[in-house]
C-alpha cells in the first residue's frame, strides 16, 4: 500500500504565506500580516496577553508592539520545517528578531488548514527560550 505524498505545491504556498507574513512584519504592516489567519484562529504569543482568540486581538497586538519600536528593526527566519497531511499542516521556525536594541531568537509554530481553497493560519504558539544559568552564545 502506498501512502500518498501531500502536493509539495502545498508545502511551497505554506512557505510563500510564511515569507509574506515576514515582508508584513518588516513593513508594519497588520492588515497583511493577518490576511491569512483565520477569523477564530487561537494564538500564545510573547507579548501579552499570553493567548488571544480571534485575528483582530491578534492584529491589535501586533500593532502595539509596532507602535513601540523606534528606529530599525530585522526579522529573519532561521531552520524552517513545513510539514503537510491532507488539509492540516505545520510549520516551525526560529525568527531572529532585532528591535529596540534587542536581539531575541523567538520559537513559533503555526498550524494551517486548508479552508476554502487556500492555507489558513488556526494556532500560533510563539515564545521565548528562557535562559536561566547557560551561556549568551548558546542562544542560537
Amino acid at each position: 500500500m502506498s501512502v500518498p505524498r501531500p502536493d509539495a505545491n502545498d508545502e511551497a504556498r505554506i512557505r510563500e504565506l510564511a515569507e509574506a507574513w515576514r515582508q508584513a512584519v518588516l513593513a508594519k504592516d497588520t492588515a497583511a500580516l493577518v490576511a491569512h489567519y483565520a477569523p477564530d484562529a487561537v494564538v500564545f504569543d510573547v507579548v501579552p496577553p499570553a493567548s488571544m482568540s480571534g485575528v483582530q486581538r491578534y492584529r491589535e497586538n501586533w500593532q502595539r508592539w509596532f507602535d513601540s519600536i523606534s528606529g530599525p528593526f530585522s526579522f529573519e527566519f532561521r531552520d524552517m520545517h513545513v510539514a503537510v497531511s491532507g488539509d492540516l499542516a505545520y510549520m516551525h521556525v526560529l525568527n531572529r528578531v532585532t528591535a529596540g536594541g534587542r536581539d531575541d531568537i523567538v520559537r513559533a509554530t503555526v498550524c494551517f488548514r486548508r479552508i476554502e481553497g487556500d492555507w489558513r493560519v488556526v494556532h500560533e504558539h510563539a515564545s521565548v527560550p528562557l535562559m536561566m544559568d547557560m551561556d549568551p552564545d548558546e542562544k542560537s
